[in-house]
This record gives structure tokens, C-alpha cells and sequence, in this order.
């Protein structure tokens, strides 16, 4: 609960940092990655995978991107199927110009929390990243089997828990 509340928050609050430029938090990630990922191989599927996204949803994006002059498309030089998605002048400027908003945000984020702290946290939630990870397909079939198991919850709203 209290990772959704901290997403929902944070978002809110980088949507609101770059509104003056016309970008969402989501559009800045997207140039950020291309920014410090600059090896001319940044495919749609390529930011897909790294944003954990369906392509439709990451064609959308990159059609805003592209319409506001921040990124730009071009044949692959090793095969011509694929296109390479890179920055613009425009879209570096624009980034640059935001670069230190992640810093601050950390900061408020971390204030109060002693560095051995951190630490902890970061282990704890890259725990739960690769325990998501790796049992991906298992959770889904737990999920499906669940009202059938003893001792399991059922959903009966998005707030409520009843046990079976």
C-alpha cells in the first residue's frame, strides 16, 4: 500500500516539475534513458522491455516525443527493419535542463533515513523486484488457483480481504 501511495506521490509531483515544458515524469524517463543510453541501438523494443511495456503503449510516447521535435528516427545501419530512437538537440537541451530534478526528488525522498537504512531498503526492494521477476508466470497461476487453497484471501474489493 505504501509503495503505491509513494509512486502516485512522487509521479504527481514530477508531472508537476515538468509541466512547464509540456512533458509528463514518463516522457522525461523516456529521454533520460536515451540521454545516458547513447549507443545508436535504442529500439521501440528495446525501451519496451527496459520500461516493462507493451509496444502500443511505448508507440504512443514516442509519437508524442517525436511530434514535439525531442526524438527522431532513423534506419538501423545493421538492418534495415529496425529503427533507432535517439535525441534530438531540442530533446538534449530540454533534458539538461532537468537533469538535477532526480537529485532533489531523492533527497526528499531519503530525508531523515541514515544511510545504513538505505542500504537495507535497497536490499529489501530488489527482493521484491526479483522475487516478482522470476515467479512472474508462477504468480499468475497461484492467482488464478487462489480461492481454491485453504488459508488464501479472496479479493472482494480493491480494500477488503476475505478469508476463504
Amino acid at each position: 500500500l505504501y509503495l503505491k501511495k509513494i509512486h502516485i506521490l512522487l509521479e504527481r509531483m514530477r508531472n508537476q516539475e515538468y509541466r512547464d515544458c509540456g512533458l509528463t515524469g514518463v516522457q522525461i524517463d523516456i529521454l533520460e534513458y536515451l540521454y545516458f543510453n547513447d549507443d545508436g541501438r535504442n529500439t521501440l523494443s528495446d525501451l519496451s522491455a527496459f520500461f516493462g511495456v507493451q509496444h502500443t503503449s511505448m508507440i504512443h510516447v514516442l509519437k508524442i516525443l517525436e511530434k514535439k521535435e525531442l526524438i527522431g528516427r532513423r534506419e538501423s545501419a545493421r538492418d534495415s527493419r529496425r529503427k533507432e530512437i535517439l535525441l534530438t538537440e531540442k530533446g538534449t537541451e530540454i533534458l539538461e535542463s532537468h537533469l538535477g530534478s532526480s537529485d532533489r526528488h531523492d533527497e526528499l525522498l531519503f530525508a531523515g533515513i541514515s544511510e545504513k537504512d538505505l542500504q537495507i531498503l535497497e536490499r529489501l526492494l530488489g527482493q521484491i523486484y526479483e522475487n516478482l521477476r522470476q515467479n512472474q508466470t508462477k504468480s499468475t497461476d497461484i492467482m488464478k488457483t487462489a480461492p481454491e487453497r485453504k488459508g488464501e484471501y479472496k479479493a472482494c474489493s480493491r480494500n477488503q480481504r476475505q478469508k476463504i
